[in-house]
């Protein structure tokens, strides 16, 4: 059996971003200027050590609004290929917090991207630098 007739060719189960996956993070996200951009506040079930978000979850908004930059602007899929992340603050639970990927450069299929997670006093929670490959 072919993908396409197993798997509906949508979106809605991406863990990010789907609306029908019961346990995603359902990220509205959009383009805003020069960035992709989603707004995202952590509940008790996405936290790590008592009252802070994990650290994985913050990686995961990361890469997602670098890779949705890619989909929203170019109309192409993008995988990560390597990602780097500097977490400064801490997030923490119940805390809104505005998640950012934009485009640095280009190279043929390779992108350079750069993503930021903004905390509502303006202060820098994580960011991170990725190298995106568009699918073929």
């Amino acid at each position: 059996m072919e993908r396409d007739q197993r798997v509906k060719n949508d979106n809605s189960w991406c863990f990010a971003c789907g609306e029908e996956n019961p346990i995603g993070l359902k990220l509205k996200m959009s383009i805003q200027g020069e960035c992709c951009t989603a707004y995202f506040t952590p509940q008790k079930e996405h936290q790590s050590y008592d009252g802070n978000m994990h650290g994985g979850l913050i990686s995961t908004l990361l890469d997602e609004v670098m890779g949705n930059y890619v989909y929203q602007v170019e109309h192409r899929k993008a995988y990560t290929a390597k990602i780097e992340i500097r977490f400064r603050q801490p997030v923490l639970i119940g805390e809104t917090i505005k998640a950012e990927g934009k485009a640095v450069s280009q190279h043929g299929r390779l992108r350079t991207m750069e993503g930021k997670i903004w905390k509502k006093d303006g202060t820098i929670a994580a960011e991170a630098t990725a190298s995106m490959m568009l699918e073929t």
